[in-house]
């Protein structure tokens, strides 16, 4: 008789498959002892029979069922072949129209031929299936313990700190606080990332840093010593924070910030399109040349003004600097909103659990596909507006290593672009003026620069 054995380990942590090469070994002591030529071995090592990806396996397993190749198959247990209810059926159905049988290293052959054996087969899956609840109800309960007492989760470490997730490795994590300090300061995810790795550091995953990666560790909660669940943080965590929860809040409302772009084609590449506006009709100007090549800021809407852009730019960061240069700087630090922050990080966190909610009613087939598009829409948007409050207050935090540098102007020079217009957004309001006719020479009273603050 023709036999195909198939093999499967759960997961596999060591990637040497040491597990299904010992159930090939007893597989095939099996056949030998009955008698049965194997013709073919399917694996799926490092993979769950439990979940919904697809078994590579199993599926040629079924394959050569349904072609009538072989006449049985050989598992080490049954719950190595199937422990969904899914594809319990598709053995089923398969093995009793070919009439195969299955033969188990531990446990008896199943005649899926018969009433009597596919019985026994659904009966042994669905205490598989039980079994999967049961540890699938432990683990949850246990990582709901471990959230609450704030315990790492486990799971791969956390970059900065050692495997236990509580010990600080300090030559990773120093490269963390500087990632923080270089966003308040203005520099893009790609220049960390850049800087990370000239330093010869890898992820935990040993692979390069990119942008989004130094993106997702800047926005961790962990490092401000925070426990999260489910995406949610629940309390203060039992590790040393990295840095403190200022920091956290400032840097994360800047990464989260909607005009925060991370494609350069769509980046600003001046500094004043969009914060400063028309005298007459009050739109914002864009950038605009005239025919001899020089760059002009132009009312964007009716066309109002047209003014050389670089004395504009000049003479608005001299202001700025000027007054971030003062002794009484440091008042440009009490950020208005900050008694609301926290509520607004609250309604974000529910607007996300709701988001979530949508999702799981689409797969279900309880929403229609319009309803949930609707309410997504709403929902995001909502959620935009909050984040954007968010981000104008981190924009205000963002100015602490201006204020408090000894020479203001050095530390501007350093700032990107980016960082520069959220510091001019947050301080100032800029317009132009009408100028005095037949006057050829910049004239600053042009533009009239209030304070927000």
């Amino acid at each position: 008789m023709l036999a195909v054995a198939y093999i499967r380990q759960s997961l596999d942590r060591t990637g040497e498959g040491a597990a299904v090469a010992r159930q090939l070994e007893d597989c095939e002591k099996l056949a030998e002892l009955r008698g049965l030529t194997v013709v073919g071995v399917h694996r799926d090592n490092d993979t769950s029979a439990a979940g919904k990806k697809q078994r590579l396996g199993f599926e040629a397993t079924l394959r050569d069922i349904e072609s009538g190749r072989v006449t049985v198959v050989i598992a080490w247990s049954l719950d190595r072949l199937t422990r969904n209810r899914r594809d319990t059926l598709r053995l089923i159905e398969a093995c009793e129209k070919s009439g195969v049988t299955i033969a188990l290293v531990r446990g008896s052959d199943i005649d899926m031929s018969t009433p009597a054996g596919r019985l026994v087969a659904d009966v042994l899956a669905g205490v598989a299936r039980h079994e999967i609840d049961q540890k699938g109800d432990r683990q949850r309960r246990a990582q709901q313990q471990a959230a609450a007492e704030g315990r790492p989760a486990g799971g791969r470490r956390a970059f900065g700190y050692a495997s236990d997730g509580i010990t600080v490795r300090e030559a990773e994590a120093r490269y963390v606080r500087q990632g923080f300090e270089a966003i308040l300061e203005g520099r893009s995810l790609k220049s960390i990332a850049r800087e990370w790795n000239s330093a010869g550091l890898l992820t935990t995953a040993g692979n390069p840093w990119r942008h989004d990666i130094v993106r997702e560790v800047l926005k961790n909660p962990r490092y401000a010593g925070l426990r999260t669940y489910k995406g949610q943080v629940v309390g203060p965590a039992v590790w040393p924070a990295l840095i403190d929860k200022d920091t956290h809040e400032a840097v994360r409302g800047l990464l989260a910030a909607p005009d925060r772009r991370t494609t350069s084609s769509l980046a600003r590449k001046h500094l004043l399109p969009g914060l400063a506006f028309c005298w007459k009709c009050g739109s914002d100007v864009a950038t605009g040349h005239t025919r001899h090549g020089k760059r002009v800021y132009v009312c964007r809407a009716n066309k109002c003004v047209s003014r050389k852009a670089d004395p504009v730019d000049d003479l608005v960061t001299m202001v700025v600097l000027r007054r971030l240069s003062r002794p009484d700087a440091s008042a440009l630090l009490a950020a208005p909103g900050d008694a609301t922050r926290d509520k607004d990080r609250a309604k974000i966190d529910q607007l996300e659990r709701r988001l979530a909610d949508l999702t799981t009613a689409l797969e279900e087939g309880i929403l229609p596909l319009a309803s949930v598009r609707a309410s997504s829409e709403r929902l995001l948007a909502d959620k935009a507006v909050l984040e954007s409050r968010i981000a104008a207050g981190a924009a205000h935090r963002a100015l602490v290593p201006l204020v408090t540098a000894p020479d203001a102007r050095a530390v501007w020079e350093r700032l990107d672009l980016r960082h520069r217009r959220e510091v001019i957004e947050t301080l100032v309001s800029v317009t132009l003026e009408r100028p005095e006719r037949a006057r050829n020479t910049f004239d600053p009273t042009s533009v009239r620069i209030d304070w927000k603050q």
